[in-house]
Parts: structure tokens; C-alpha cells; sequence
């Protein structure tokens, strides 16, 4: 490069170009690029440089964000490394292996000998916490005894993701801990795509714990399915008497022959089915009330002895060959009497078709408390079932010999002596199946 001397020293502007004073000076040159260009090319350079920072800036953001958003997520997450677990199935292929699934089969063995060939290469705090693993434990070669028969279904379709190298896989199963805690669980394994292949050296995998969810899933199937078969079983029981009502009917009123005695028979009978089907609807409409807080019970004083033999004279077959024990011929209790009859029917109904053949009521007084005992003396329940048994459309019962029952009596049941202030509740005594019915003492 050559300056010449006789020029002035102030030959360049603030923008690295000539001088407008000196318009003879011709531009000077570094080889072939001039100052101008050299002064461009500087901006641009600077611009790029700002521009790598900005994004070294986000990036760095970027990633502390996510580490932060990996820490503290309620869902557990961890980076794992398939890498050997594809070396494995390319010999596999080699092999002439065409279906992963039926290669490993139903074989949890098979399924262990596979699981170290995974590397877990990170986990956060939720993922530790759920695999029930301390974090040294857990990073590195997964250990074969969390593997279970249950989980197969996770491990399965992790490994079928890879062979077919399908970038997603999803799975529900129960999940289990080395300590021996059991959860329902789904997990997903996502590897990231470059350049249209998943890359699974690097997949995440995600677990969640759907316990709750799981469990009011199986909440609503089962109350569902409880209310088909109560639907199913009101259709039933009110058909039943309702065909003998119609049949007797016409029998009546086609035919004048009849003698008094088969007519007084037919009469009998249609006032029993009717009553069957009033007893249905009363327990029908006493639920629906209890359920929308509209059933009113009386608070009266009344003799409850009384109450056992009016339900007894109501006639039915639940009403024959009962006897019923008390120390004195009159005890009185404060409630609603009706109801106390709704009550005392239902447990008689219960007791002749679930229970033995020798039924009785017992009444005694103990304190301030009244206890009405309907006692049979059939198989009875296990304890497990002491209580189901006074929740609606529930039924402990299932005899083949006998229709469905419609499920709601003993709930409806429990529901009026709670509102009458007493209780109700079953037990074994004595191998006796015992419904006692408490209810207040005026006294």
C-alpha cells in the first residue's frame, strides 16, 4: 500500500470514503478491495457477531428454562439412550427376526435380559419419586428387577417403537416400585426427528401416576353397570307381580264358576302381588328423595312392638312363621312409625329370601336407645361386605335361583333411621345374621 506525501492527512470522511475536499485524489486500494469495501465488510461482520450473541443469549435462556421446567415438572421424566438396544435388533434382523413382539413373546425373562441394553442418561426429582430408584440407582443401565408382568405392556411397546422405528409409543399399565407400591400408570416415549428418522439416543421418556383418575374411571363403570342392573332388575320385580295381578284379574272377572274359596284365593293373592308392587315404588320414590334431600320423617313417640306385628298382619311372605321376642308387651321409641314399617319390611324381605329359615324380630331397650333386631339364621355375609350392603344398587347376593333384587332397600333403609336419629347396621352373633334398627328412647 502507497500513500502519497503531498496529499492531506485528512483524506477519508466518517464513512471511510475519499474526501469530498479532495476530489482529484483517487481512491487508495488494498490490493483489490478497497477502504470502502474493507469498511462494509467490517459493519456486516459486526452485525453477524450481534446477531450470534442475541442467540447465544436465548439459547442459553432457552436451555436454562428447560432445565429449570425438568426440575420442578410434577411428571416424570427421563432422557434415555436406545443406542444399544438398536445394535441389538440389527443382529436380530440379521437372524431373519421380523416381528420384535412375537421374537420376545409373553417371556418376562426375555423382557429383563433386553431392559440393561436401555441407558436412562438423566431423570428429574418426579421421575425418581415415581420409579422408587435413587438418582445413582437410576442413571445408567436400567436394573432388570423393576420389571414386572405388569409393566410389559410399557416395555413393549418402547421396544416395538424402535424396531419400527416409529418416533412415538404410548402405553397403559400398573406400575410398581421395588418397595412394593403399586400405581396405575401411562407412559409415553418420544424420540426426536432429524432429518425424517427418530433419534433414539436421545428419547424422553414421560410416566404418570393416574391412580386417582383411574380409580373414579372404575368408580363410574361399576355405578353404571350397577344402574343397568337395576334397571333391569325394577323392570323385573314389578313385571312379576304386575303379570299375576293381570293374569288373576281376568281369571275373575271371565269366569263365574268359581267357587268362594278359589275366588277368596285369587283375591288374596292379587292384594299381596299389589302390595309387592307399592312396596317397589315406595322404595323407588323414598331413595329418589333421600338423593335430592326432600324425605320428611315425623318425631313422634310410638309402641314399637306395635309397629313389629301391623308389619306382620300386612301379610306377604316375608310375614309368615317370624317370631318376635320382647321382655315387655309394649316399648315405646320416638321416629315415624310408617317409616319404621318401611324399614322393618325391607329387613324381612331381606331376611326370607337371603337368609335361613327361622326368622325373628327381637326388641329391647338398652339406655336411651331402642334396638330392633331382624335375626335369621342363613350363611350371612363375610365382613367385607357389612357395608356395600346399605349402599344403593348394591346387592352381596347373587342366587341363581332367585331374580336380582332391585338393590335399594337396605340403602333407602339406613337412609330413613339416620333421619329418624338411630341407626342401622348388620353383624354376625351367635351364627345368627343380625339387622339391628336403633332408634331413640323417649325416656
Amino acid at each position: 500500500m502507497t500513500i502519497r506525501s503531498d496529499q492531506s492527512t485528512d483524506l477519508f470522511d466518517g464513512a471511510g470514503g475519499v474526501h469530498s475536499a479532495c476530489p482529484s485524489c483517487a481512491p487508495i486500494t488494498l490490493g483489490t478491495e478497497t477502504w470502502e469495501d474493507l469498511h462494509t465488510r467490517h459493519h456486516e461482520a459486526r452485525d453477524e457477531i450481534n446477531r450470534l450473541r442475541g442467540e447465544l443469549v436465548q439459547a442459553k435462556f432457552g436451555l436454562a428454562s428447560f432445565e429449570n421446567l425438568f426440575r420442578i415438572s410434577p411428571i416424570s421424566i427421563m432422557e434415555q439412550d436406545y443406542t444399544r438396544v438398536e445394535e441389538w435388533m440389527e443382529g436380530l434382523r440379521a437372524e431373519g427376526v421380523t416381528d420384535i413382539r412375537k421374537h420376545l413373546g409373553d417371556d418376562i425373562e426375555a423382557i429383563r435380559k433386553v431392559i440393561p441394553l436401555i441407558w436412562i442418561v438423566a431423570a428429574n426429582p418426579a421421575a425418581v419419586e415415581a420409579v422408587g430408584l435413587p438418582l445413582d440407582d437410576l442413571v445408567g443401565p436400567i436394573d432388570p428387577s423393576i420389571a414386572n408382568e405388569e409393566s410389559m405392556p410399557s416395555w413393549l411397546s418402547q421396544l416395538e417403537a424402535v424396531w419400527k422405528r416409529q418416533p412415538e409409543a404410548h402405553a397403559a399399565y400398573v406400575a410398581s416400585t421395588p418397595d412394593g407400591r403399586r400405581y396405575d400408570a401411562e407412559s409415553t416415549l418420544v424420540a426426536p426427528v432429524i432429518d425424517g428418522q427418530p433419534d433414539f439416543s436421545r428419547a424422553v421418556f414421560t410416566l404418570i401416576d393416574v391412580t386417582a383418575h383411574r380409580s373414579e374411571e372404575r368408580r363410574m363403570e361399576e355405578l353404571i353397570e350397577a344402574k343397568n342392573r337395576f334397571l333391569a332388575s325394577v323392570s323385573h320385580e314389578i313385571r312379576t307381580p304386575l303379570t299375576a295381578i293381570v293374569g288373576f284379574g281376568k281369571l275373575l272377572q271371565g269366569d263365574d264358576l268359581m267357587d268362594e274359596k278359589e275366588r277368596r284365593l285369587m283375591v288374596t293373592s292379587l292384594v299381596q302381588q299389589a302390595q309387592e308392587v307399592s312396596d317397589i315404588v315406595e322404595d323407588l320414590l323414598a331413595a329418589a328423595r333421600a338423593q335430592a334431600g326432600q324425605v320428611n320423617v315425623d318425631s313422634v313417640v310410638f309402641d314399637v312392638i306395635e309397629q313389629v306385628h301391623r308389619i306382620l298382619a300386612a301379610g306377604g311372605s316375608f310375614t309368615t312363621d317370624v317370631d318376635v321376642v320382647s321382655s315387655t308387651d309394649e316399648v315405646q321409641a320416638v321416629g315415624d312409625p310408617a317409616r319404621v314399617r318401611q324399614v322393618l319390611r325391607n329387613l324381612l324381605t331381606n331376611a326370607e329370601r337371603y337368609g335361613g329359615p327361622e326368622v325373628a324380630v327381637s326388641v329391647e331397650v338398652d339406655g336411651s336407645w331402642v334396638h330392633v333386631d331382624v335375626i335369621d339364621n342363613g350363611a350371612g355375609l363375610p365382613p367385607d361386605e357389612w357395608e356395600p350392603i346399605f349402599e344403593l344398587y348394591h346387592r352381596a347376593h347373587h342366587q341363581k335361583s332367585r331374580p336380582e333384587s332391585v338393590g335399594i332397600g337396605l340403602a333407602v333403609s339406613r337412609q330413613l333411621a339416620d333421619l329418624m336419629g338411630g341407626s342401622l347396621t348388620y353383624s354376625r352373633r351367635a351364627d345368627r345374621s343380625v339387622f339391628r334398627l336403633t332408634l331413640q328412647s323417649p325416656a
